[in-house]
């Protein structure tokens, strides 16, 4: 009954023990995934918040027509068509 127990606690010591170093090497991998996102340039497609991709004048449906009738496979699919 004695060498049972302590077959246990051994199990319980090596599982919690590995469990640890686990743990420790997710965190550092972290730490350093998320210093070098903070390093690197930002890149923005610079607009302004006020621009838009829609020309003033222009109309959504103007350019899904545009867009439709531009060449050979360029446009929107079918199934998106009104």
């Amino acid at each position: 009954d004695f060498a049972e127990g302590n077959i246990h606690q051994k199990a319980l010591l090596i599982s919690v023990t590995v469990c640890s170093i686990l743990l420790v090497l997710i965190i550092i991998f972290c730490y350093f995934r998320y210093k070098r996102q903070e390093t690197r340039p930002h890149y923005s497609i610079g607009l302004e918040q006020d621009e838009t991709y829609i020309p003033p004048g222009e109309s959504l449906k103007d350019l899904i027509e545009q867009s439709q009738s531009s060449g050979s496979g360029s446009g929107l699919p079918l199934l998106v068509r009104k």
